[in-house]
């Protein structure tokens, strides 16, 4: 299945090196909760846009919990329309949430910071770990949903090895891709339990792998046009954000172009 909003089929995500999957966060809601509940509080049904969708997944990867993100959503909001602004300006980006997500952020890890449950209260919270466990079960995505979005992905991989002229490197890379999104196929088929998490992470290091031989092929000319383009839209945002998360958001959206230039879905169940 792919979530689509406006000309913009497929999120966007950053390096397999962060965490990509908060604990307790459901894997196919947080781009589509996020848009939705940013869209209803800003009062204007305007579609985000691919900034937006880059800055969302760094929340995503920097393992900021969904509801996290909705809290500081709604304290931006809150604080914008109490003010006096709200008669003469409007909040036309993402960004204009991101400090108070990131407040809200630090201020949920360091209330649990060093949390532990005590020992005379570890049946009872064992009983409700299984509770939520069996809950968060029930609410993701099936084994049968699974193999289907990965096949989805291995027929875009074989339209682009067929459609495109790659050169060496790039297509035995693709071969290598494929061999091992097979291989991910018939362990699923035979798997009674599927580890979400472990899934995740080889398919992010899979797309890692398809973006970086994809982006090798590449023209010069229209690399260039793309970072053009994210340093115009990043422009009035550089001096608020961290040099890290910016020139993540600058990264993520290079690689949104790049799958959306080929028509690939990217390899995560964030997209399911």
């Amino acid at each position: 299945m792919h979530y689509t909003t406006g000309w913009l089929t497929y999120p966007f995500r950053l390096t397999t090196e962060t965490q990509r999957t908060p604990k307790g966060m459901n894997y196919y809601n947080y781009f589509t909760e996020i848009e939705e509940h940013f869209v209803r509080r800003r009062g204007k049904h305007l579609l985000v846009s691919p900034m937006d969708w880059s800055l969302i997944a760094t929340w995503r990867d920097s393992g900021v919990p969904l509801h996290v993100a909705l809290r500081g959503i709604d304290i931006a909001m809150d604080m914008f329309f109490s003010g006096s602004r709200r008669h003469s300006e409007r909040v036309g980006s993402l960004f204009y949430c991101h400090d108070a997500v990131m407040a809200e952020y630090a201020r949920y890890l360091e209330a649990h910071l060093g949390e532990e449950t005590p020992v005379g209260e570890a049946s009872a919270a064992g009983e409700e770990t299984v509770k939520e466990q069996g809950k968060e079960a029930q609410e993701g995505p099936g084994k049968d949903q699974i193999l289907e979005f990965i096949r989805a992905r291995i027929s875009e991989i074989k339209d682009v090895r067929a459609k495109h002229s790659l050169g060496e490197g790039a297509s035995e890379g693709l071969d290598r891709i494929l061999y091992r999104l097979n291989e991910l196929t018939g362990s699923l088929e035979s798997s009674i339990q599927i580890d979400l998490e472990a899934l995740e992470r080889d398919l992010g290091i899979l797309d890692e792998l398809l973006v970086t031989e994809l982006r090798a092929e590449i023209a010069p000319g229209e690399m260039a046009d793309w970072e053009q383009e994210a340093k115009k839209e990043l422009k009035i945002y550089k001096k608020r954000l961290p040099k890290e998360t910016y020139e993540k958001i600058r990264d993520n959206f290079i690689r949104g172009r790049i799958h959306r230039k080929y028509n690939l879905g990217e390899l995560s169940l964030f997209h399911l």
